[in-house]
């Protein structure tokens, strides 16, 4: 399926949707930013994502898939696991050729295990604000990431923030650590109460000996929630890459993408 057919089908898909009051509690706004509303203890959900990401100096086209259950373990605490696939098809020069070919591969990447813990609630506290852990693992690398959640509801309006730092362990030829850090901020509106509009802009930084990359993400949200399930489509194009830019552009197309979107569905089981 094509990038233009699959937003087609998730905006039809939300217009079908539109106008239904969710009873969820653990509803996603956000495409890439983490909100502090945690499952109630004993409800569990079901969450398929696909991020599709596209364009570098060379032909990339990666689609990650990622099939998740998540469930409340206690209260303000929830726990989740992930599958994780990845299909990547690129063109890449092998050795003694003159020429790049087009490689398609796929595999199963990693299992991730998360744990969410709510400090404080966005609407009835003076700030919303949970702590985030989540470790993965698969045949060539192992991560761990952490995050500091901050939202608050300001009538129709939803504000939040994301603090992020991590590790990743790469186990191929030889074994190498590398690590990131970055942030999230989003805003969102209620159009209706089914209904989010949002903005996000995300920095991802990259170092291993040294500081090597950063970029900054900017691009639209739309959410929408009934009362069984939930769907979130996110768009962002690379805005700038601040450090790490590829020779001849102002962004960053060796390690990062022109565009990269991500659907998201959850499913009240």
């Amino acid at each position: 399926m094509t990038l233009q057919k699959l937003i087609a089908c998730a905006f039809a898909t939300l217009g079908m949707l539109v106008g239904v009051r969710s009873a969820a509690a653990a509803e996603r706004h956000f495409g890439f930013s983490y909100e502090s509303a945690t499952l109630k203890a004993g409800h569990a959900e079901l969450q398929p994502w696909s991020t599709v990401r596209l364009g570098r100096a060379d032909y990339y086209n990666s689609i990650d898939g990622r099939l998740g259950f998540e469930l409340g373990l206690l209260k303000n605490l929830q726990g989740s696991l992930f599958w994780n696939v990845s299909s990547v098809t690129e063109d890449l020069r092998l050795p003694g050729a003159t020429l790049k070919s087009r490689l398609s591969d796929t595999q199963l990447d990693s299992l991730s295990a998360q744990l969410k813990y709510k400090l404080s609630d966005p609407v009835a506290d003076a700030l919303g604000s949970a702590l985030f852990l989540e470790g993965s693992t698969g045949p060539l690398r192992a991560s761990v990431e952490g995050r500091l959640i901050l939202d608050e509801q300001l009538g129709s309006f939803l504000l939040n923030a994301n603090l992020i730092g991590g590790l990743v362990e790469l186990w191929e030829l030889r074994s190498s650590t590398l690590g990131n850090f970055g942030a999230t901020l989003a805003a969102g509106y209620f159009v209706t109460p089914s209904l989010v509009t949002s903005l996000e802009v995300r920095s991802e930084n990259d170092f291993s000996a040294r500081f090597d990359r950063s970029v900054l993400y900017l691009g639209p949200t739309l959410s929408c929630v009934s009362t069984r399930y939930w769907l979130t489509l996110a768009v962002q194009p690379q805005l700038v890459a601040l450090k790490g830019a590829t020779a001849g552009h102002h962004l960053d197309l060796t390690e990062n993408e022109y565009l990269q979107t991500r659907l998201m569905l959850g499913l009240t089981l």
